[in-house]
């Protein structure tokens, strides 16, 4: 396709970019991020009215650099940010607004390979046991156990319709970009679920409202009727507060990672951890291996006679 001689203002093609991610099922999330990470890339141009002809590897380059030399952006977020802004350059490119194989070559960071600090099976049992101290402790029940026992994240929890069971040990969730998957419901999950159900029906005929979500707000300030995935962060936060842990270590993804690591210390095959979490692919789950091993190895140096003590 050949490039428009007519100057064609980046900012507007922003916005048209965007939409046409919301229309490829791109999760809300993740066009936040990019409308953040392509108003950061324009701005480091310095100028309000700045051309699609203007983008070049040299501009793109330097991005990348002043990321890595401000000392505030982890490799993670650096190569995200380098993403957004080659995937807006595709879309450009395919719009014959600027040249096809502008960003070919252009190498992303190196991310520095960090394993999770995953919390131990005692320390989970010690956040789900007991009493769950909050405002609807039926309901957050539900979330933990979801969370954890199921591997769900925080904006699949929230999606959960009671449509959605196949069966009281299955459920049909709703992934990155929609895809869907089933996933494993376990018995303590079940059991919260049973104890929800006849409440659930209660508060909506207070609150009379119609919802077919599993899970809604219940508070004073509810604004909508399905529970919100920043609600699902307070609720896993507070509940660890209440219960003497640090609640800046605590989070849903936390959980999730929990969910991984537990199964595959007790045996599970990695394809399998990889299927019930949705990962398209088999080394997005291999962390938990890594996970395992280095758990392996510190029960072997403290247990060891002959392991090198550090």
């Amino acid at each position: 396709m050949t490039v428009t001689p007519e100057p064609v203002l980046l900012k507007p093609r922003i916005d048209e970019f965007l939409t046409y991610c919301k229309a490829r099922n791109l999760s809300p999330n993740s066009v936040r991020a990019y409308r953040s990470d392509l108003i950061q890339f324009v701005a480091l141009c310095g100028r309000s009215e700045i051309l699609a002809s203007h983008i070049s590897r040299k501009l793109i380059r330097r991005f990348v650099l002043q990321l890595n030399e401000s000392g505030g952006a982890e490799p993670s977020s650096v190569k995200r940010k380098l993403a957004a802004v080659k995937n807006f350059c595709k879309w450009l490119g395919a719009e014959g607004l600027i040249e096809a194989g502008l960003i070919e070559s252009i190498p992303g960071p190196r991310r520095r390979d960090r394993l999770p600090d995953v919390p131990k099976e005692e320390q989970v049992k010690k956040l789900l046991d007991g009493e769950i101290p909050s405002v609807s402790p039926e309901r957050d029940r539900i979330v933990l156990e979801l969370l954890y026992g199921s591997g769900l994240r925080a904006s699949e929890l929230v999606g959960i319709n009671l449509d959605d069971f196949r069966d009281r040990d299955v459920l049909l969730v709703r992934g990155k970009s929609k895809k869907e998957r089933l996933v494993i419901v376990s018995e303590y999950a079940q059991a919260a679920i049973k104890v929800w159900l006849p409440l659930r029906a209660k508060l909506l005929a207070k609150f009379k409202l119609e919802t077919p979500a599993l899970l809604f707000s219940v508070g004073p300030n509810r604004s909508v009727e399905r529970l919100e995935v920043r609600s699902v962060g307070r609720i896993v936060k507070a509940v660890a507060k209440a219960k003497g842990m640090d609640p800046e270590v605590w989070h849903p993804h936390l959980l999730r990672h929990c969910f991984g690591t537990h199964m595959h210390d007790h045996g599970a095959p990695l394809q399998g951890v990889a299927t019930l979490l949705g990962h398209a692919k088999l080394s997005t789950a291999q962390i938990y291996t890594r996970v395992s091993v280095g758990r392996m190895m510190q029960t072997y140096r403290a247990a060891h006679p002959h392991a090198l003590r550090s």
